[in-house]
């Protein structure tokens, strides 16, 4: 990064301070701090954090202008030279991006289904014989009721009455 526009910056901080009432010595020394940030992150190289801390710069200049704590003239004698600075600072490279992640996923195993009980054939017919024996036997019971509902409406029915 150039040395020349970062101290400049600190001479237009340091030069408001002789102006009678340009700047209160807080807004100043906060002013100043962000500028520090600036610095110590161009000083590592490190581009992101250098155009954040001008970004704050940017905001603290623009609120203390705003609250009527920085006249005008000053605050724009201020954007210059950070505009100056974020320039320098564009120069620098950017970070490299972060080396690729390789992700390996492990399926589950596969579930297997418990096996089947063997039935014999025997059973299987054992089993259909029983099924149909059940049918028969339903239908007979449904026959026999329907006789009753017959009888009873017809007043054949055993009535003790």
């Amino acid at each position: 990064m150039k040395r020349l526009l970062l101290p400049a910056l600190l001479l237009v901080l340091a030069g408001c301070g002789s102006e009678p009432r340009a700047m209160d010595h807080q807004i100043r020394e906060q002013l100043l701090s962000h500028v520090d940030e600036v610095k110590t992150a161009a000083e590592n190289n490190d581009r992101p954090a250098a155009e954040m801390a001008l970004g704050e710069l940017h905001r603290a200049i623009a609120e203390a202008q705003a609250r009527g704590e920085l006249r005008t003239e000053t605050a724009r004698a201020l954007l210059t030279a950070t505009e100056r600075v974020a320039e320098d600072v564009r120069t620098m490279p950017l970070p490299e991006p972060p080396a690729p992640v390789t992700v390996t996923v492990t399926p589950d195993p596969p579930v297997v289904a418990p096996p089947l009980p063997e039935i014999r054939v025997e059973e299987r017919i054992d089993q259909a014989e029983r099924w149909e024996e059940n049918r028969k036997l339903g239908e007979e019971i449904r026959e026999h009721a329907r006789r009753a509902r017959e009888n009873n409406g017809n007043g054949n029915g055993n009535n003790d009455d």
